[in-house]
Order: structure tokens, then C-alpha cells, then sequence
């Protein structure tokens, strides 16, 4: 019998899932005539006025587009809603929070049901099907889901601290030095002219820790982890965390640099960022580039090594019989300069400078002042 049916006629009716989307709480974030893309219905938007919400509603037949902030054909987008039914009148739709997880819709109400163990629901075929690879693209509630790309939002639980989407990702980043961020304009501006009672200690560096405010250091516990050092009033240097973006690992060099993570030698997993889909592997760091890490959900389930002579080469995922030397698995020797105590780089005319920073953490410089 079809596992769909036989799962579903098993089930006790139940209501929804409810959404924790507050467009009020939102609205306090963001810039005056900001729009908002309404998770909870697939036709619905949401002007922000004065603080306030001021919804909408896309005509028959149309469903709201967060990016061009118009109404488009209901076929030309997918709506990604916590309301699965909002897309699906009648049959089957998944369950936007779980991939095990299903509701038979009938004239728009939803009834839940549940794939037995080890199986995902497949929407395409309306299906249980074991081993499924279904994963869970987008949070409805998520800021990637609700605001176009490229627009900021206040960090609700600091002073100084800022979000927005970029391509699928929400992206943190705060203030430099002790600027708060405000949510009127969107930009760093000083404490006094930005309403905020929130307020963290900030976290002291060591003694050492940064040669020189500005700079980037490790933050000793991961491959692509940093901090920032910045100078607070009384002269100490604070440390503000923040981690490169996807295939860059941190290079203390020069100041500091996220840098392609094969040209980074790092103690640490070095399965962070890969495997959150499906199996990859992962360069060992000093061992000649001929092993390697197997990787699952950014952590390392395993180790090994290409047979015979063979290389492996982290940027094809494959053993390969051509010579591979990228810092990062290269075994290290007396031409390699140490950057810090747990990472190291090549001493090459290459290595970058501390202007390359810009592009994993220039985002607490990218908000201008003026």
C-alpha cells in the first residue's frame, strides 16, 4: 500500500502549525516604507509605516514577490509559507518545517501527517520515500523568506548589531567601535542619537591578543572564525566575532584575511562548511595532501587516505594521481612562516593583504557614517 495513504489514514486530525512571524516587531526594525513579505499567506505583503504594519493583498490569481515588491503570477514563484495549504488547495503538501512531515489539504485546511521512520516526504511525487534527500531550504519565518535581499534590520538583542539577507543567507554584523546601529536610517550612528536600552559588555582581548586596533585575529577555535579588535574609550582592545564566508577559512597574515580555504593550513575541523547537503570531503591539513576528512553537517564522521601514490585534491573531491601542494595539506616545513599559533599560510608575494578582509568582514565598514 502506498506509505502516503496507509501514514495518513493512521493520523488523529490535527490544526497547523502556527507561525511566530510578528510583523509589528519587525516593523520596529527596519526602515520606514520597508516592505515585507507576509509568510503566513502566499498573496499577503506587509508595508512598514512609521513603526507600524499596514498589510496587502495580491489580486486573484497573483502572489506577493518579496524582490521586485509586486504581484506576480501565482506560477511564476514559489511561495514558501507556514500555512502549507496556502499554495495547495487540494492534496498533498509538504511540511515547511520538516521533511518527514506532510498535510493533505482539502479546500485549504490542512490535516498533518507523518512518514515513518527514515523516510522523507518527496512533494514531487507525493510520496514517503526512505532516504529521501530532502532538506529544508527556507525557515518561512526567516528573514530570507520575508524582506528582499540587501535590506538591513536592526539586531533586536544588541545595540550595535545588524542583519539582513543576501542570497539565501542572513548575515550578521555590528557596529565598529562603539557605534549603535539604528533602525530609521539603516546606517552607524552615535549612541546618542539612537534609541536602544540593550546593551552587552563587551568581551575584553587579552593582553597580546591584538597587536593594534583594526586588526583581525584568530579566534583559536575554528578554521573560519575571527575577531575583530577595536579600541574601546578607556584604551582597551574589545574583540568582535564574526566567521568568513562559505569556502574562505581565516588567514592571520598581514593583519588578517578570509582567504579559499586551500590556501589555509588549519588545525581545527576542517569540515566547517561542507557536508550540510550531502557527503564531502575535506583536506588534511600536513599530511602531503594525501588524506582526507570525510564530512557531514560541518563536522568530521571519519578520515581517509588516497591509495598508492595518489593526491587528493579538496576542489574536485577526487584522488588524482597529478601532484597536489595547497597550503592547506601540504606538510609543512621552514619555507612556511608561522601567521599565529594555529594557522599558517605560505610566505609568497601572494598572500593577502589587509585590505582583502573587506570581503568576509567588511560588512561592519560597509554601513556608512555620514
Amino acid at each position: 500500500m502506498n506509505a502516503r495513504i496507509f501514514v495518513f489514514l493512521a493520523l488523529a486530525l490535527v490544526p497547523l502549525c502556527s507561525a511566530t512571524f510578528d510583523p509589528s516587531v519587525i516593523c520596529s526594525l527596519v526602515v520606514n516604507g520597508t516592505k515585507l513579505n507576509d509568510p503566513r499567506v502566499c498573496n499577503g505583503w506587509i508595508e512598514c509605516i512609521e513603526g507600524q504594519p499596514v498589510a496587502g493583498t495580491c489580486g486573484a490569481g497573483l502572489f506577493y514577490d518579496r524582490e521586485s515588491e509586486k504581484c506576480v503570477d501565482s506560477d511564476s514563484i514559489q511561495c514558501v509559507s507556514s500555512d502549507p495549504c496556502a499554495s495547495v488547495l487540494n492534496g498533498f503538501a509538504a511540511d515547511p518545517y520538516s521533511c518527514s512531515n506532510y498535510y493533505y489539504c482539502h479546500d485549504g485546511k490542512g490535516t498533518k501527517g507523518y512518514c515513518p521512520t527514515g523516510m522523507n516526504f518527496n512533494a514531487g511525487t507525493e510520496d514517503c520515500i526512505r532516504n529521501y534527500p530532502c532538506k529544508v531550504n527556507m525557515d518561512p519565518d526567516s528573514y530570507c523568506n520575508i524582506l528582499p535581499d540587501g535590506v538591513f534590520i536592526k539586531d533586536s538583542s544588541n545595540c550595535n548589531g545588524w542583519q539582513m539577507c543576501w542570497d539565501g543567507e542572513v548575515l550578521s554584523g555590528t557596529c565598529p567601535g562603539t557605534f549603535y546601529f539604528s533602525a530609521s536610517s539603516a546606517r552607524c550612528d552615535y549612541p546618542q542619537n539612537v534609541a536602544c536600552d540593550f546593551t552587552v559588555a563587551p568581551v575584553i582581548a587579552e593582553k597580546g591578543v591584538c597587536a593594534q586596533a583594526g586588526d583581525f585575529v584568530s579566534d583559536k577555535a575554528s578554521c573560519n572564525g575571527y575577531y575583530y579588535c577595536h579600541e574601546l574609550a578607556d584604551g582597551q582592545m574589545a574583540l568582535e566575532h564574526a566567521v568568513c564566508s562559505d569556502g574562505r577559512f581565516f588567514l592571520a597574515a598581514d593583519g588578517g584575511a578570509c582567504v579559499p580555504r586551500s590556501n589555509v593550513a588549519c588545525p581545527y575541523d576542517r569540515c566547517v562548511g561542507l557536508g550540510n547537503t550531502t557527503i564531502q570531503l575535506a583536506s588534511e591539513s600536513d599530511d602531503g595532501c594525501r588524506g582526507y576528512s570525510i564530512c557531514q553537517d560541518g563536522v568530521s564522521i571519519g578520515t581517509g587516505t588516497c591509495p598508492g601514490e595518489e593526491y587528493f585534491d579538496e576542489l574536485t573531491q577526487r584522488c588524482t594521481t597529478a601532484v597536489i601542494s595547497y597550503p592547506a595539506c601540504q606538510t609543512q616545513v621552514v619555507a612556511h612562516t608561522a601567521m599565529n599559533d594555529d594557522t599558517t599560510g605560505t610566505s609568497t608575494s601572494d598572500s593577502p593583504s589587509h585590505s582583502t578582509i573587506t570581503e568576509a568582514a567588511g560588512a561592519a565598514y560597509a554601513i556608512g557614517f555620514n
